[in-house]
């Protein structure tokens, strides 16, 4: 087991006879040169200069061993095996430190010992037996000479015969093979020209289509993977702030449809896409480093580099070729308006195809021509979007336009209603305390005050919204203004059953700003959520600082059903509503004021239910 764990199992006996014997032939050795000196033994170059019992002990072993059909190298491993048993029965002993080193050295002087006459008596014995096999041999081989020279002569005239047929023969195959090999050669030229061409005249057809981006990269991959190009292609796109590249889209299979079509169908985009390799490439990212790096220096020179094999690169690069399976490439920048944008990684890691001269300045065109086809999408890309821009413009301000007339003929027609409206609730309320009670004329004249109330809100809701606000801003406290809102509502709470909950700051929040108008902000949130809780729940308010933006939050939270999700981007439209005699003008107005401030308003519902506006103005110390 001990010999099995240090790793020299392989040189130790199977029997345990034989161990034992061993050990103790070895053990009574050691025992014997102790006997006669406790010096430790000199070091010597070899087995001349030494003449002492420890070396003819070795000498012994080794004419032992080799009778048993013992290996050099079994008994050299035999010997590690002990020297290494020696030195660990010593570091376990209860010997004090010099004596531990004093074993130790003596122990490494002995086995040295003990393999310099071993190897010296193997070398002694293979000498002798090496001897005796080349005088069997000299002797063989008189034989064998004197019987070959005859036949040599035969020989020798028959191939010098041969050797002139053959010579002939092969300096006929060598001008075929040369001329063969040189028609080959122009063939494949003439062919991958073709190709070259072909690609390129498909670029220039792109540059005259109107395709979108993601569909153009995918078109330049496809092109550099169709047959006799590359065997697989990868788009990186760099990111300037993190200085990386991030992989993005990896073609890996050759494509035979495009010779004459330019276009590629959705499903081929999407499966592309989602193919194992893309997924791989996508994880895959590349910090750039300055130096030799080959994606560095694409970057930083803009222009198609060659990396072959053996590549010295950063970490981070090698850890992606490793991931990608990639030894030598070429890299292929995509340049918009003198800016890189990313860059295409093209290799033949199947085909093994070295990439030439020819090739660089056939990828150098393809690069400038894939320029060109990004730089003439992205300008159709930038004058769709002015001309979108353009005429969204114009459309808001017509309906701008058509709001503002609107906008000041509701205010006029609001300020001439008001006058008669005021005069007709005032003589129906007159008439209401003439009436008997418990008459029909009782409740016609009631339905008249209500609704003429009702329309008298709308009119000066209609009034506010339409007319500049003016700010009279004044030194206010958010805690004060909450409860000074909160009393005014709190009626209509205690009515319908609903708790207040109330999260203050310590530290008293001021701000500058006009106090009436945001009472107002507050008052008619309180009353939309009161709105929503008819059946009674718990009204949350709680204020707090952000430390980040210096901004006060107040957030005010109901238990109700919370606002639909296709409402959520129009409750502050003006006149929208869902209440039954609603203006739809009270969240604009809060709107309104909140901006006039420097704040803004933001709303959400809760997992649980029930709506949370948060509402954020500017601290002031």
């Amino acid at each position: 087991m001990y010999a099995e764990q240090i790793g020299y199992i392989n040189f130790t006996p199977a029997s345990p006879d034989v161990w034992i014997k061993s050990i103790q032939g070895l053990s009574a050795g050691l025992i014997n040169a102790l006997s006669e000196s406790a010096d430790i033994p000199e070091l010597a170059p070899s087995c001349e200069s030494v003449n002492d019992r420890i070396t003819a002990f070795g000498v012994e072993q080794a004419r032992a061993h080799r009778n048993r059909g013992i290996t050099l190298e079994m008994f050299l491993g035999l010997m590690k095996y002990f020297r290494q048993s020696y030195h660990d029965l010593i570091d376990g002993s209860t010997l004090d430190s010099s004596l531990c080193r004093w074993a130790h050295i003596y122990v490494e002087r002995y086995f040295d010992r003990i393999e310099l006459g071993f190897i010296s008596e193997w070398e002694r014995a293979a000498l002798e037996l090496k001897k005796q096999h080349e005088e069997l041999l000299l002797d063989h081989n008189r034989d064998l000479l004197a019987a070959n020279s005859k036949l040599e002569q035969e020989i020798a005239e028959k191939k010098r015969a041969e050797q002139q047929i053959q010579k002939l023969n092969r300096e006929l195959e060598r001008r075929v093979a040369a001329r063969t090999l040189q028609l080959q050669r122009i063939n494949e030229q003439n062919h991958h020209k073709l190709r070259e061409l072909a690609l390129l005249n498909r670029l220039s057809t792109i540059n005259l289509s109107q395709i979108r981006l993601n569909r153009l990269t995918h078109l330049l991959l496809v092109s550099l993977v169709t047959p006799g190009f590359f065997d697989r292609a990868m788009l990186l796109m760099l990111n300037e702030r993190s200085e990386t590249l991030q992989g993005m889209l990896g073609i890996d299979e050759p494509f035979h449809y495009l010779h004459d079509n330019v276009d590629i169908s959705d499903a081929e985009i999407e499966r592309m896409a989602s193919s194992d390799f893309s997924r791989r490439l996508r994880s895959c990212r590349i910090a750039l480093v300055k130096g030799r790096d080959p994606f560095y220096r694409t970057v930083a020179e803009k222009k198609v580099l060659l990396q072959k094999e053996p590549m010295q690169i950063e970490s981070s690069s090698e850890s992606f070729l490793t991931t990608m399976g990639i030894k030598s490439f070429v890299s292929i920048p995509l340049i918009f308006k003198d800016s890189l944008f990313g860059i295409i990684i093209a290799d033949n890691n199947r085909s093994g195809r070295r990439t030439g001269r020819d090739d660089m300045k056939f990828l150098q065109l393809f690069a400038n021509h894939a320029g060109i086809a990004i730089e003439n999408l992205m300008l159709c890309q930038n004058l769709e979007e002015a001309n979108c821009r353009l005429h969204e413009a114009q459309e808001q301000l017509l309906h701008g336009e058509r709001l503002a007339t609107i906008g000041e003929m509701a205010a006029g027609i609001a300020h001439e209603l008001k006058g008669p409206l005021v005069a007709i609730g005032g003589f129906a309320r007159r008439l209401d305390g003439k009436i008997t009670d418990g008459t029909p004329e009782k409740g016609y004249i009631s339905t008249i005050i209500e609704e003429e109330k009702r329309l008298e809100n709308l009119l000066d809701d209609v009034l506010s919204f339409s007319r500049k606000t003016t700010i009279c801003y004044d030194r206010c406290t958010i805690v004060d203004l909450i409860d000074s809102s909160l009393s005014i509502v709190g009626h209509a709470c205690q009515k319908i059953g609903v708790e207040v909950s109330r999260h203050y700051p310590r530290k008293q929040l001021t701000l500058y700003a006009d106090c009436q108008q945001l009472k107002q902000v507050f008052i008619n949130i309180f009353y939309n959520a009161l709105e929503a809780m008819k059946g009674g729940g718990v009204l949350k308010i709680s204020v707090s600082l952000s430390s980040k933006d210096r901004m006060i939050l107040i957030k005010i939270a109901d238990s109700g059903e919370g606002i639909p999700k296709n409402q959520q981007n129009s409750i502050f439209n003006p006149f929208f509503t869902t209440k039954k005699n609603g203006t739809g003008l009270g969240l604009p107005i809060a709107n309104r004021i909140m901006i006039n401030h420097g704040g803004k308003i933001k709303v959400r519902n809760h997992q649980g239910g029930g709506a949370e506006f948060t509402l954020l103005l500017p601290y002031h110390e």
